[in-house]
């Protein structure tokens, strides 16, 4: 039986229209809502939302693990109307979407970098990659990648000056490579440049994405 919340988790923006963008902010208010519906009952949670929807409500499958370290995934709605939001019960799955995903905040940092600049490589105005090394140091750069909706820690050797034209980091389970394609689209300190950001996960499909490659305080 799907289980109301209680009222302080009714969002009350405003309904929607049928475009393009207002579908996809939409979708991203469900993501948000149900990922926050279900925070007391499972952690590490991932959201697959249905574009769309239904008729009458927005969609979405949640999936993480409980504090017994089971995984599992729950069934979430949102009126499109009120949007009040219901929860279903912990079914004995789990729901990813394959591929790059943008880290979000609480990614950032439950990553726990450690070094004195940052690098980061964006796509679409949002971080797919994020690392961070000490300048002047051979201690290895420390990255962390969100790859089909498991956050991965990278390294790579040389610290924060070897990283800043690009460069290659290894993980446990995956390899992801830099590459700087062109000169930069903007001076100051933090300039970015135009790059490909390619992912090989191990005993699985490349990944490559276009963006910006972006280093300094």
């Amino acid at each position: 039986m799907l289980k109301p919340l209680a009222a302080s988790l009714l969002l009350v923006s405003p309904a929607f229209g049928s475009s393009e963008d207002a579908w996809s902010d939409f979708a991203t208010e469900v993501e948000s809502a149900c990922l926050a519906a279900t925070k007391g009952s499972i952690s590490e949670g991932s959201a697959v939302v249905d574009p769309f929807g239904s008729e009458s409500y927005g969609l979405a499958i949640v999936s993480g693990v409980t504090p017994d370290d089971a995984a599992v995934s729950m069934i979430c709605i949102v009126d499109k109307e009120s949007r009040a939001v219901e929860i279903g019960g912990e079914l004995e799955i789990t729901v990813m979407e394959l591929g790059l995903q943008p880290l979000t905040a609480d990614d950032i940092e439950g990553a726990g970098l450690t070094g004195e600049l940052f690098c980061s490589f964006e796509a679409n105005g949002q971080p797919l990659l994020l690392a961070a090394g000490n300048v002047a140091s051979d201690q290895a750069a420390e990255a962390t990648i969100r790859l089909s909706n498991r956050l991965l820690s990278l390294s790579a050797d040389g610290g924060y000056d070897a990283m800043t034209p690009g460069t290659v980091f290894t993980g446990s389970e995956v390899l992801a490579e830099v590459a700087v394609t062109s000169e930069a689209t903007e001076s100051g300190e933090s300039a970015a440049y135009p790059a490909k950001l390619t992912v090989q996960p191990e005993g699985g499909d490349k990944v490559v994405a276009d963006g910006l490659w972006r280093c300094g305080p």
